[in-house]
């Protein structure tokens, strides 16, 4: 009965989202930072389970990590850092111990990081705010910085087709959903997180085309963010790098950490597309 209740609740919602799918679009926390050296990365995607590739991956991704502390520069999230994160009340997860030490260690360096949680890693805790000293945004946010505005989302479930997806977002965030899991063994937890992360990696499955296609998509929700007078709209999700720049405003999806192994990177003048060799 509760989880029929839930479901009808999280249906109402979608309706309604059908109806006005773009309204998260003002649900935004603005801050305004003086500095003027960003750094953009999203979709890493760090997994639980470490082998060679893995481990390939953290040292490519430790490599910019130093690059961005040797600069005191700004880290910004866009989600999906990690595969699957889920926070106990007195558990973490041991394979992910090195991350969280490169973590503290650009905080200790005077490294401010925002993150802005996506479908794989929405269930970010005080763990990560407390005790890395990391800010998190849970929704679509804005941030400032040299004066200019940056529009985070991650980017998942913007699409008007995108109902099934919407229900299902909204049924693993519910606070009851997100209870229950807590109740399971850490180690029970983490091997059902495998489940759940298989099923949200829809990339895995999609065409070079069904990207673009996606792309297009987000660049047309992401025009009635410009409205409002936003100068970059950035996401990521979709695995596939782009940047589209216009007069006054650009338009970013940053690609992935696995793959591409791209980035965007704001001076304090322009903001661009890179790649980290």
């Amino acid at each position: 009965m509760l989880i029929i209740l839930i479901l009808l609740v999280n249906e109402i919602n979608i309706n309604l989202t059908l109806f006005s799918w773009w309204r998260d679009a003002f649900d935004v926390y603005v801050i305004r930072m003086p500095q003027n050296n960003v750094y953009f990365l999203s979709d890493i995607h760090l997994q639980i389970e470490i082998d060679e590739k893995e481990i390939r991956k953290r040292n490519h991704l430790f490599s910019l990590l130093e690059k961005i502390q040797s600069e005191k520069a700004i880290l910004v999230i866009v989600g999906d850092w990690f595969d699957f994160y889920f926070e106990y009340e007195h558990v973490i997860t041991k394979n992910y111990f090195d991350v969280f030490v490169k973590m503290k260690n650009l905080r200790d360096a005077g490294v401010d990081i925002y993150y802005h949680s996506g479908n794989h890693d929405y269930w970010l805790g005080d763990f990560i705010t407390n005790h890395l000293g990391i800010k998190v945004f849970h929704e679509p946010v804005t941030l400032k910085f040299a004066g200019k505005s940056f529009h985070l989302n991650h980017g998942d479930g913007l699409s008007k087709d995108d109902n099934k997806y919407r229900i299902m977002k909204r049924f693993l965030r519910h606070p009851v959903i997100i209870w229950l899991f807590k109740q399971f063994h850490p180690d029970w937890g983490h091997r059902l997180a495998k489940l759940v992360s298989y099923k949200s990696r829809e990339y895995t499955q999609e065409t070079i085309e069904s990207l673009e296609s996606r792309i297009k998509e987000n660049r047309i929700y992401a025009e009635s963010i410009f409205k409002s007078g936003i100068d970059y709209f950035i996401t990521g999700h979709i695995h596939l790098p782009y940047i589209e720049s216009f007069e006054d405003h650009t338009f970013l999806t940053i690609g992935d950490f696995i793959q591409h192994n791209t980035y965007g990177h704001f001076d304090g003048n322009e903001l661009v597309l890179k790649t980290w060799k």
